[in-house]
């Protein structure tokens, strides 16, 4: 299945504490648009990637890479 960077805009934004207005400000888009963007109810065009990756302070091969923090010792033996 293939991924969808939304998802992972969303999770960073989430792990990172981020506030998505702060964000969306940062970006220069609005609350709404970005709201929209993370739920997948409106497309990400290129350039909004690039602004949103610049207020989160990562780069879109970051974004596109990125593993939550829960998940990274996921599988892992303890001991």
């Amino acid at each position: 299945m293939k991924s969808d960077v939304r998802d992972n805009l969303k999770t960073v934004i989430k792990d990172k504490g981020y506030i998505q207005a702060h964000i969306a400000q940062r970006a220069n888009i609005t609350e709404a648009a970005l709201s929209q963007i993370l739920n997948k109810q409106r497309r990400l065009e290129a350039n909004e990637m690039f602004d949103i990756c610049r207020a989160i302070d990562m780069t879109p091969m970051e974004v596109m890479e990125y593993v939550p923090a829960n998940t990274e010792d996921a599988g892992k033996e303890v001991g």
